[in-house]
């Protein structure tokens, strides 16, 4: 009987230890907010223009966190439907939105000639992407604008025009070739593509040791970030693969197609995390100097009220 008590305590003990740990642990490595919505924010262009039928982004992200369509947002365009339909594991929808519009890379232009200096705009703008003073020529900072067109409407002399953004001078798009980039096609007929046998022949001759096949099918579904984990960052378009691909794959193009894709999207985040960060610091300006315009007021009150009870404590005096 002793021998019994004495191991229904220490179960008990350690019960309560345990516990205890879970407890701590549940307090020390709590998630503040919903890591999906933080994870479907991160994917959003982060213009804030609305057009999505929510005031922002994060609101579109919580909303589609809680199973609203993912395809209302024409500035991120296709890709980013297909990116969040890759998040959340569900089939992609095609983009709610004009073709034409969405295929335009668009930022606003002040026509300085007209701007009669009123920052309606400057209000206007979620990202603090326009500058200028009262009664003074505004201009926009192309790098920052995101096409939003918010600031449009606001403007009394229509002296906002939206235009196509500028390029630079280097700027070049890839195409994917009609050859295959290897020596054993140059000068011969070309052998019709076949589906990949994941024979392994192409991770055999790789010089950086990668697992080409598993980049390849990382990149026909759409998983760009996948193929990123498996190494495409690091691939030295070397051609080895194709020279011994039996199916016929161009694996190289499909990989310099996707190391460049990868690279816009690396921009592209950064260029959103810019912009969410002004304009999250733009809320937070306005909310200061609500709140410093709500305790000017609240003074000003006060102190008429103390002039008020002045004068009436004198006129009773006078009386």
């Amino acid at each position: 009987m002793i021998s019994i008590g004495l191991g229904v305590l220490g179960l008990s003990a350690i019960g309560l230890i345990g516990g205890a740990l879970l407890y701590h642990a549940s307090k020390a490595f709590r998630v503040n907010g919903n890591p999906l919505v933080d994870s479907i924010d991160a994917l959003l262009p982060q213009t804030q223009c609305g057009q999505c039928g929510h005031p922002g982004c994060l609101p579109y992200a919580e909303a589609i966190a809680d199973g609203e369509a993912i395809n209302r947002c024409p500035p991120g365009g296709q890709a980013t439907v297909d990116r969040i339909a890759n998040l959340l594991g569900t089939d992609s929808l095609a983009l709610d939105a004009d073709e034409n519009i969405v295929d335009q890379d668009l930022v606003a232009l002040i026509i300085e000639e007209e701007c009669i200096g009123c920052t309606k705009c400057i209000q206007a703008c979620p990202v603090d992407a326009i500058v200028g003073a009262n009664k003074l020529m505004h201009t926009v900072i192309i790098d920052d604008c995101t096409g939003c067109d918010l600031c449009v409407d606001p403007c009394p002399v229509d002296c906002i025009d939206m235009v196509p953004r500028p390029k630079a001078a280097d700027f070049w798009m890839p195409q994917h070739p009609d050859l295959i980039s290897s020596d054993r096609s140059r000068g011969a007929e070309l052998q019709p593509e076949s589906p990949c046998i994941r024979c392994g022949a192409c991770a055999t001759v790789c010089p950086v040791r990668l697992q080409p096949q598993l980049m390849l099918a990382a990149l026909k579904r759409g998983a760009l970030d996948h193929a990123v984990h498996e190494g495409l960052a690091d691939c030295i378009e070397c051609d080895a693969c194709n020279a011994v691909c039996p199916s016929h794959i161009p694996l190289a193009e499909w990989f310099r197609l996707g190391r460049f894709e990868a690279k816009q999207v690396l921009v592209e985040r950064q260029l959103s995390s810019e912009a969410r960060e002004r304009f999250e610091n733009r809320n937070l300006r306005l909310q200061r100097i609500a709140a410093e315009q709500d305790l000017k007021r609240a003074a000003r009150k006060t102190k008429s009220g103390e002039a008020l009870e002045k004068a009436r404590k004198a006129r009773e005096a006078a009386s």
